[in-house]
Parts: structure tokens; C-alpha cells; sequence
């Protein structure tokens, strides 16, 4: 069990770590300037999506971006505007507009690499200064009544916020469920099962998701989902063994309300029983009975992460692609290929992150969907889409003419490196990339088309394989890019 808690951990967290790179941070001090005539964010890994109020807030491994027109303009913060260091884990919006976030950062540690808890930040209305809460934790003498502190940073890592009125509530891996009730300046630890707070001793203190709707707060911890109606006062638990109809698993990554229909979803999947498995449950009747979803597409062990609704609509982002029901999770079906419908650029994972919806003229509504590879919406069911990703595009910044990022590349972490450039016609584009010694690695050609009038950003990708499809080793490869008639030479890192 604490292997899977691990691997998971850690494929999350490498969503919010910051490679330490000159060609990363002038991509971030370029975003944060901002471009009138770029739409762009401020980091690629979309962690969370949240719609409140008229804005879409996205959080990212680099910060945070936010956007009140549908992508036409972003303002974005990142670690140098909100204090500390560390990317989005998690947000929320207080009814008042006070914006909330969670940071984490990766940091070794006796030849370790492990996940830290930044601490939390809030922004009030009408303020341009974000005021810092520290990571939680335990003094080492609190013990009282058994229970067992948690006196680090390390991994303790908030994985959500919610906020019941003035109370703020908060997941953390290694700090389980806490409540501040002064706005951050004081927490308390909750435990919904009546035993002294241990997150190493018991999986119910771990905590992953938390979730206010109509007065009550939700928890979802790693072993099964808790309900209090009086302000975490006294709790209901939900779990695959208490219940006749129950949850899919007891590892409980996210929670999710529909007003539509009163509906709560979580995505669960499985901790320790070999009878549980990987899902989407959802209740009805705040409770009592749950109904199973996604378990056939989610067989091969792929994670639901997230989920958003518009009216009955039900959309899940999971590690297979974003599924959609519009019967009430009846039938479902994947989201195809996303394809920006101006540049013919793509989205070029299945994994994805997040969702959210917001209003569009009718009969239509807003999807946004966060993968590894950038942001992607449709106004339009799906009939169009637009890209949104942080790079500096090479017609504003013409030299060099052709770049790699993420730099330094990481396969394990990122997936694959782009290679950005701008084309202005149909092209051939070739890169070819050499080891230190100027061996050819491998060679990548595509033919591509370019839509009429101006120039357009492109990019091809490689995954870190040479020509044999063996991952590279660790060191500084060199490449050269013919674009058209343009000839050009630059350099990658790989770490791993």
C-alpha cells in the first residue's frame, strides 16, 4: 500500500517541481510581463482549473493564471509575486473573491528526492499582495491523547482547499485534514474517526480531497470519504466495507458537487482491499447509496483526477483522456484528439489533470481541459478548439529561431520536449539531434501546413529515444533544425 501512495505522490508532484533553468526563467519573467498579442499561461502542466465568478483561475507547476475573457488576456503570478518557491497543488475562491492557493516543491534530501509543503497564500479583493501562511505543522511536544505530530514539511503537501463560510479546510498528505477558523493564522487537526492524529498509522488521516456544498464538508482521505453536517463536530465515514452500495475504493483524490442535481462525485480508487477498484462514484442521497462509473475505462489501473459538470453534463479527466456523459453517467465516451483549430497544434498526452466549464452562448458551454502538454477550450462541444501554452514565441523573440523547452528535459517528468519555431507557409521540418561526441541520436521530420495570412507558432516534439528507441542517457545533446531554408543549431540537458 505505501508503495502505490508513493508512486502516486510522486507522479503528482513532479507536476509542481521548477527546473532550475535560464531558458525556464526567461520564459517566466517573459509570461509575467505579458503580450498583448499572445495568449499564453504562465506554466504546461495544468494541475487545477477552477471557474468562479467570471474568471478561470489555472494552476500550474510554475503559478498561477488567471483570465476574465475566455483566454484573450492572462494575468499570471508566479513564485517571485506570492513569496517562496514551489508550483500550484491546490485553490479556491472564497465567496468574497479572496483567492486562495497551495504550493509544493520537490527537494532531495539524503539522496531523496521528496515532496514539500510550501505553505498556503491568499489574495483579498482588490489587493495585489498575496499574504503568506506557513505549511502546518505539529510542534514536537503536541502528543497529548496519543497522538502523533507531524513536525515537518516534508512530505506534507496540501492536495485541496475548501472554504465553509469563514472556516478554511485543507488535505495534506502528511498533515491530514485541518480547519483554521482566524484565516489561517491558527489550524487544528480533524480526525474523522474518533482516533489520535497519525498519518503514518492510519490511511483515514492522510488526507487527498475536501469539498464544502450547501453547509457540509466533505473529506477523502485514503481510507474512504467523510461527511459532517455540523462543521466537522461529529462525521459520517463512507467506505468500500461499510456500505451495501459503496464507493469504488477508499483512496479518495477528488470531490465534486453538481447543483444541478444535488449530486456528489469523488473519484476513488483503490488502497488495500483487492476487492476495490478504480472509479468514479457518485450519491444522490448525501450518502447513503453510491453508483459506480468508469470502472471498465479506468481497468487498466489509469487514475480519474478530476471531475466538473455543466447542468446534468458530467466530464472526467483522467490519465486515459477526458470522458463525457450527458445522460447521467449512463454511457460516456472519450473526448477525441484536440487539435487547436487555427495552428494545428495538439494536445499530445492522454494524460490530463483537470476540467472545468463556464457559460457560452447557448445551447453551448465552455470546456477547459488541463493535461501535461498545455491548456486546451472549446466554445463549441468540441467543434473547435484553441491551445493555450508558456513559451516565448519565436516571432517576438526571433533569436534564436528555433528552441527546445522544457530545457533541461526530463522524459521522465515531462514526457517530451518541444522544439518551438514559427512558420508562415507549408513546411519541412527536419531536427536532428547529436550526443557530445556529434553522433547522430535520432532524426525528426514533419511536414507542416500553415493556415493563410501571417506567421504561426509550431512545434515538434521528441520523448527522449534515440533512433533504436532507447531512452538517452543523462548529458548535453546538440541539435540542429532546418526549417524551410532556415538552418539553425541549439542545445538540450537531459537530467533524470
Amino acid at each position: 500500500m505505501q508503495d502505490r501512495f508513493q508512486k502516486w505522490v510522486g507522479v503528482t508532484i513532479l507536476m509542481f517541481g521548477m527546473v532550475a533553468s535560464v531558458l525556464a526563467q526567461q520564459i517566466l519573467q517573459y509570461q509575467l510581463q505579458g503580450s498583448p498579442d499572445r495568449k499564453g499561461i504562465i506554466g504546461n502542466a495544468i494541475t487545477d482549473l477552477l471557474y468562479h465568478d467570471g474568471r478561470l483561475l489555472v494552476g500550474t507547476g510554475y503559478g498561477l493564471s488567471m483570465t476574465g475573457d475566455n483566454g484573450e488576456t492572462w494575468i499570471s503570478w508566479g513564485p517571485a509575486e506570492y513569496g517562496g518557491k514551489g508550483g500550484v497543488s491546490a485553490m479556491a475562491v472564497a465567496e468574497d473573491g479572496t483567492i486562495w492557493i497551495a504550493t509544493a516543491y520537490d527537494s532531495t534530501i539524503d539522496g531523496n528526492d521528496l515532496q514539500v509543503g510550501g505553505g498556503l497564500r491568499y489574495l483579498p479583493p482588490g489587493s495585489d499582495q498575496w499574504i503568506f501562511v506557513p505549511q502546518p505543522v505539529d510542534a514536537r511536544d503536541d502528543t497529548a491523547g496519543g497522538k502523533k505530530p507531524t513536525t515537518t514539511r516534508v512530505q506534507n503537501v496540501t492536495f485541496d482547499i475548501a472554504i465553509l463560510d469563514t472556516q478554511i479546510w485543507i488535505a495534506s498528505f502528511g498533515g491530514g485534514i485541518r480547519r483554521s477558523l482566524d484565516g489561517g493564522q491558527t489550524w487544528e487537526v480533524i480526525t474523522t474517526d474518533g482516533k489520535p492524529f497519525g498519518a503514518l498509522q492510519y490511511l483515514n488521516h492522510r488526507g487527498f480531497s475536501v469539498m464544502a456544498e450547501n453547509g457540509n464538508i466533505w473529506v477523502g482521505t485514503a481510507d474512504g470519504i467523510s461527511k459532517s453536517t455540523d462543521g466537522g463536530k461529529t462525521w459520517v465515514r463512507f467506505t468500500h466495507q461499510n456500505q451495501g452500495q459503496p464507493i469504488s475504493g477508499n483512496w479518495v483524490i477528488a470531490l465534486a458537487h453538481n447543483p444541478y442535481d444535488n449530486s456528489v462525485w469523488a473519484a476513488t480508487l483503490r488502497a488495500e482491499d483487492p476487492d476495490e477498484f478504480n472509479a468514479i462514484s457518485r450519491t444522490k442521497n448525501g450518502g447513503l447509496t453510491w453508483e459506480v462509473f468508469l470502472a471498465e475505462e479506468l481497468a487498466d489501473g489509469s487514475f480519474p483526477r478530476y471531475i466538473a459538470f455543466y447542468d446534468s453534463v458530467v466530464y472526467v479527466a483522467t490519465e486515459n483522456g477526458v470522458y463525457k456523459s450527458i445522460d447521467d453517467g449512463q454511457t460516456w465516451y472519450k473526448l477525441p484528439p484536440i487539435v487547436d483549430s487555427v495552428t494545428g497544434e495538439a494536445i499530445l498526452t492522454n494524460t490530463y489533470y483537470s476540467v472545468a466549464t463556464s457559460p457560452a452562448p447557448p445551447p453551448f458551454h465552455y470546456l477547459w481541459v488541463g493535461s501535461s502538454d498545455g491548456l486546451a477550450m472549446t466554445p463549441d462541444n468540441g467543434n473547435t478548439w484553441t491551445i493555450f501554452r508558456s513559451f516565448v514565441s519565436t516571432r517576438e523573440r526571433t533569436d534564436p529561431p528555433v528552441y527546445a523547452y522544457p530545457n533541461p528535459f526530463s522524459p521522465l517528468r515531462h514526457e517530451f520536449v518541444r522544439f518551438q519555431f514559427d512558420i508562415a507557409s507549408a513546411t519541412t521540418v527536419t531536427i536532428e539531434i547529436f550526443n557530445f561526441a556529434m553522433e547522430k541520436v535520432v532524426t525528426l521530420q514533419e511536414s507542416l501546413a500553415a493556415p493563410q495570412g501571417g506567421s504561426f507558432d509550431r512545434s515538434i516534439r521528441w520523448d527522449g529515444r534515440d533512433s533504436n528507441r532507447r531512452m538517452v542517457d543523462n548529458g548535453v545533446y546538440f541539435f540542429r533544425a532546418r526549417v524551410g531554408d532556415r538552418v539553425s543549431w541549439g542545445k538540450i540537458v537531459i537530467i533524470n
